[in-house]
């Protein structure tokens, strides 16, 4: 199906399941979904396939205007192939063309009875010769004779390979369908075709137009269409136009080709309906009662009408328009001096302090200090209930409502808002914002209270300029403690994640931990504390233990926070430590924590490391669909550092998988927006995937180049922890791999000794493997089956498959040279097993070609390797692919690759026959275990 039909997955597959299903026998699918949905989106993707497949298409698009003509509808179906006639008896043929206005007697009609056992003929004809699909969009509008003969066809069809597919408007009859439903019966299936999802839509509006809106507004787009992929493109395309977005109190704008559709609907009730609904459109909580009295309209007058006219709808005493877009054209289409009496008498009944504060923002345009108070008193409410979007909606308000001569008020409520709309998501919009506050100020300390904000705003497209801005602000804060605090932290930050002055970025947090308590204001003391540790693990020193747990101490200060800068998180000291299981549970428990508190910044990071966890496991394939989702999401929030973050895993994804050109495309973009950003891990990240991508190809020299400039950077910064820096032992082979075994030892002596201060397993198991590497180039072949056996106890403790597999493919070689080619082979058996499970498809080249060079008796024709017998073991017991796939950890498509594999040894065709085939064999499968590696499986 193509690609570019977004968040319509279920539906695709539904499609080219009804599809490859035709040669079966007759068929029909309906699509249905109401007017703009994406149905015929759909339905010409099912065309497409049916192409591509070779079916035959029989095409109408019938429109209302000609649902007055006869034939119209089969005439198009029929167009193209009209020679079909010919083999028609001359009775069919003749009431078929007569139907086509292909004969001129005006003076005949066309037997409507006649036409359709023309058509069933037709139709069995083709589809004698080739699969035929009938295809109809817009059934409803089919004119009735057209309907009539296909109805009749259709009734009669059963073993003709013959695929009916109808798009249908939701709420319209079609006499097509109903005949189908009938006659048809388990043969017909309803796909309805819903609303699409932020997620989809996002993807939809960037496609078509070019757009990446931000994550809070797209989610407002996604409210006010319904998910309705045309009415939300329509939406975009308005704001587009006008340049503008929501505020306070205003839903979003009705697209101009939508105006007369709804205007007609609602221009029809009565003024006082009308009125009601208008009092309805502008409450987010509409009732009744508070309606009745907003408007002084009785009920019954007031809702009767909208009622009858399925534009609202009851849910006990709540009133719902039965679309978003109905309620904003009813407060659209109202005079604006009746929006505002019907928002102030809404502010003087509603109770509840925010929703009254929504009233007031949009009752007036007068500067009125009360409100402006009012109003900034309820968007910390919102706040507290973590919706930032609407908190920094309503401080907007504030800001505009606050006179002029109230400066400080309305300098703190900008730069509050602006914030808040960063913590949305949003950071275009709060970047501008704060560019626009600091612009208007002069030096001091409410400049660099913004300077503080902007900044962090900024580090996420520069860090650059992220740090020259609070190195600004600190000269700026002067004696003021609390904003000093929050721009050494910020500098900080900026430093450890350059990787650069790392000795500096510690001093800095501890002097704001130092002003922070000064101040009594724990939570930045705990987000200044997590900055220190993460410095100073970088660094290798054995304090930051200590200074985490300083930190986590705090976390009851920081609660509400945004989640990366409250202290209990340490996700990267989780990943660098090689604790990767408790780094996936830790990474979902902060987005679940993001998601509470409306915390929509955070998320992009923590999808992208879990996207390196997923990696790690040796689960590519979702490691993959994190990358992936990672840079939407960071597209979304306006991050361009998690953005580029993001590529780079993904390229290191395709360097394991194997993929060498999207490897270095995208790691080509990710470098190109490193240079913007100077995000140092993306770098380091991206370099390595091509370095490690080059060593799986055996190009040790072009691995050396790339993995020498990294390794140059790390030395220089005085980097100490070896897990922030995994490439290094690429390094080392690559080094040792082109003979420079001297300076292969010096970087693993500096590299080990870091493992080995730290007491970091995953670092030491791959250090062993070097040792043994380095010991093989040396001729000391059991030195280094020494080594690769005490690499393989590390491994057992931390999993790892893919390091795991290299040092079982490297002991593997070492037996071979030794001449034990039993032990040889069955360690690289094994190697291969682990890089097949996880789709290393590069090392398992390389395990197949050392098993080929085993001399000697070769292993027995048809054996299944210790993979492949698990995937047996499962579909002996009669689990599907997807299951099989869910208890290994595997991708379908590798459980496909490894029964491909299976059925070509053991000469069999189908699953069924696994059974008997094995038996036939001898192969007993009842010890096989059902983990992708187990813990003993490093035993040598």
């Amino acid at each position: 199906m193509p690609a570019s039909v977004v968040g319509r997955d279920a539906e695709l597959a539904a499609l080219s399941d009804f599809l490859a299903g035709i040669p079966g026998g007759a068929r029909a699918l309906v699509l249905e979904g109401e007017a703009g949905m994406g149905k015929t989106t759909l339905f010409d993707a099912c065309l497409t396939e049916a192409r591509d497949v070779d079916v035959r298409v029989l095409v109408a698009r019938p429109a209302e205007s000609e649902s007055e003509l006869s034939f119209a509808g089969l005439g198009d179906l029929l167009g193209g192939t009209l020679d079909v006639l010919e083999t028609l008896p001359s009775a069919q043929q003749r009431a078929l063309s007569r139907a086509l206005v292909l004969e001129d007697e005006a003076d005949a009609p066309a037997d409507p009875r006649a036409v359709g056992v023309a058509l069933q003929t037709a139709l069995r004809a083709l589809a004698e010769s080739r699969p035929t699909l009938v295809a109809v969009d817009d059934v409803q509008w089919l004119d009735a004779a057209s309907a009539g003969a296909l109805s009749f066809a259709c009734r009669r069809f059963g073993e003709e390979c013959v695929g009916v597919l109808l798009a249908l408007r939701s709420g319209l009859p079609s006499s097509v369908v109903d005949d189908l439903e009938r006659s048809l019966v388990d043969r017909v299936a309803t796909i309805e075709v819903g609303p699409l999802d932020v997620t989809a839509l996002h993807r939809l509006v960037q496609d078509r137009l070019g757009a990446v809106l931000p994550r809070p507004l797209l989610a407002e787009v996604c409210q006010a269409s319904g998910g309705n992929p045309f009415y939300a493109l329509e939406i975009v395309r308005t704001l587009q136009r006008r340049g503008a977005s929501v505020e306070a109190g205003q839903p979003l704008p009705v697209p101009d080709s939508l105006h007369d559709l709804l205007d007609e609907r609602l221009g029809a009730l009565p003024t006082d309906c009308r009125d009601f609904l208008l009092a309805a459109a502008a409450h987010a909580h509409p009732t009744i009662a508070i309606t009745e009295a907003a408007t002084h309209v009785d009920a019954e007058a007031g809702l009767s009408p909208a009622l009858e006219a399925g534009i609202v709808e009851l849910d006990g005493p709540r009133i719902r328009f039965t679309h978003p877009l109905l309620a904003a054209c009813a407060y659209e289409a109202a005079d604006r001096k009746r929006r505002s009496v019907i928002h102030v008498r809404l502010s003087e009944i509603l109770e509840d302090p925010e929703a009254r504060a929504w009233q007031l923002a949009a009752a007036t345009d007068e500067r009125d200090e009360t409100v402006a108070a009012a109003l900034e008193e309820a968007a910390h409410r919102a706040r507290a209930r973590g919706a930032p979007r609407p908190a920094a909606l309503l401080l907007d308000r504030a800001h505009e409502l606050t006179p002029t001569t109230n400066t400080d008020d309305a300098v703190r409520r900008a730069i509050d808002a602006a914030y808040l709309h960063y913590e949305a998501g949003d950071s275009v919009r709060a970047e501008e914002r704060l560019r626009a506050v600091v612009a208007r100020l002069g030096p001091g300390s409410e400049r660099a209270r913004a300077l503080v904000r902007l900044a962090r705003v900024r580090m996420y497209e520069a860090l650059g300029d992220g740090a020259d801005l609070f190195r600004s602000a600190i000269d700026e804060a002067g004696a003021e403690p609390e904003t000093s605090a929050a721009a050494h932290e910020g500098f900080a930050t900026c430093l450890w994640q350059l990787y650069e002055r790392l000795e500096t970025a510690v001093e800095h947090a501890k002097k704001a931990v130092d002003l922070a308590l000064e101040v009594g204001d724990e939570a930045l003391a705990g987000e200044a504390l997590n900055t220190c540790a993460m410095a100073e693990l970088l660094l290798g020193l054995d304090s930051a233990s200590t200074t985490m747990a300083r930190a986590s101490a705090l976390q009851p200060a920081s609660e509400r926070r945004r989640v990366l800068s409250q202290p209990r998180w340490f996700p990267e000291f989780r990943l660098w430590t090689g604790a990767f299981e408790a780094a996936e549970s830790e990474l979902h428990e902060m987005l679940h924590r993001a998601a509470e508190i409306g915390d929509e910044s955070s998320p992009p990071y923590l999808i992208a490391c879990l996207g390196r966890v997923d990696c790690e496991l040796g689960l590519l394939e979702s490691a993959l669909e994190r990358t992936i989702e990672a840079q939407e999401a960071a597209k979304q929030a306006g991050q361009k550092a998690i953005l580029a973050f993001s590529l780079a895993l993904e390229s290191l994804v395709h360097a394991r998988t194997g993929e060498s050109r999207p490897a270095h495309a995208t790691a080509d973009r990710s470098l190109a927006l490193v240079r913007e950003t100077g995000d140092r891990q993306s770098e380091l990240t991206a370099s390595w995937a091509l370095g490690q991508l080059e060593l799986a190809q055996g190009h040790a020299e072009a691995a050396r180049e790339r993995l020498s400039v990294i390794y140059g950077l790390v030395r220089s910064e005085s980097i100490g922890e070896p897990g922030a820096v995994p490439f290094v032992v690429d390094y080392v082979e690559a080094l040792t791999d082109l003979g420079r075994s001297d300076e292969a030892g010096a970087v693993l002596d500096w590299f080990e000794g870091n493992a080995q201060r730290l007491g970091r397993d995953a670092a030491l198991a791959n250090c062993g493997r070097c040792r043994g590497l380095l010991a093989g180039q040396a001729g000391d072949v059991d030195g280094a089956i020494a080594a690769f056996k005490e690499a393989l106890e590390l491994h057992a403790r931390v999993r790892l498959p893919l390091d795991h597999g290299r040092t079982l493919l490297a002991l593997g070689a070492a037996q071979r040279r030794a001449k034990r080619r039993r032990e040889a082979r069955e360690t690289l058996e094994r190697a291969l097993a682990v890089f097949e499970e996880i789709g290393a498809a590069l090392w398992a080249e390389r395990a197949h070609a050392e098993l080929k060079r085993i001399s000697g008796r070769a292993a027995t024709p048809g054996a299944l390797t210790p993979a492949e017998e698990r995937v047996a073991a499962l579909v002996v017991e009669g689990k599907t692919n997807r299951e099989v796939a869910a208890a290994l950890f595997l991708s379908d498509r590798t459980v496909e690759g490894h029964l491909a594999r299976i059925f070509g040894k053991l000469g069999i065709r189908h699953r069924t026959e696994l059974p008997g085939a094995l038996q036939t064999r001898g192969i007993d499968l009842s010890n096989t275990g059902d983990s992708p590696v187990s813990a003993d499986s490093s035993a040598p």
